[in-house]
C-alpha cells in the first residue's frame, strides 16, 4: 500500500512539474533593450490592456486595466491583475515602457493568469527605476 501511495505522489509531482513548465512567464526587462541604442533606460511603467476582438481603437485610445488588488508591505508597493477575468476571447496585452524613451515592448498576455507589479516606496513617493513586472 505504501508503495502505491508513493507512485501516486510521484505521478502527481510529474504532472505538476509539466504544468508549471508549460505556464507562460512574461517579464518586462528592467533595462531597455540594447538594440534601441538609447542611454541606459530603466523600466518606468507597465500598462495592462484587455479588450474584445474587433474593438476599433488605436493603441493610444485603449483603456488601461486597473489592478484588481493593491497592497503595501514595508517599503514595497504591490499591484496585481487577474488576467483570466472576462470572456476567454479577450485579447490581453502588456506594454513595458522605459524612462526617457517613447518606445515600449508589447507582450501578448493571453496565456497568463496573473500579473504582479512591485515597486519600492520611500515615504509617500514611488522610487524611480524600482519597478519590476511579471506575469505567470
Amino acid at each position: 500500500m505504501l508503495y502505491l501511495v508513493g507512485k501516486k505522489i510521484a505521478l502527481a509531482f510529474v504532472l505538476l512539474s509539466s504544468a508549471a513548465a508549460q505556464a507562460a512567464v512574461l517579464e518586462c526587462p528592467i533595462n531597455a533593450p540594447a538594440d534601441w541604442k538609447t542611454p541606459r533606460s530603466r523600466l518606468d511603467r507597465a500598462r495592462v490592456f484587455a479588450y474584445l476582438p474587433g474593438t476599433r481603437a488605436d493603441e493610444r485610445s485603449l483603456a488601461e486595466g486597473l489592478p484588481e488588488k493593491e497592497w503595501q508591505t514595508g517599503g514595497t508597493l504591490y499591484q496585481a491583475w487577474n488576467m483570466k477575468a472576462g470572456p476567454r476571447s479577450m485579447i490581453r496585452q502588456v506594454y513595458c515602457s522605459y524612462t526617457g524613451t517613447g518606445r515600449y515592448i508589447r507582450f501578448d498576455a493571453r496565456t497568463t493568469a496573473r500579473c504582479l507589479a512591485k515597486r519600492r516606496v520611500r515615504g509617500d513617493a514611488l522610487m524611480a527605476g524600482s519597478l519590476e513586472f511579471r506575469c505567470r
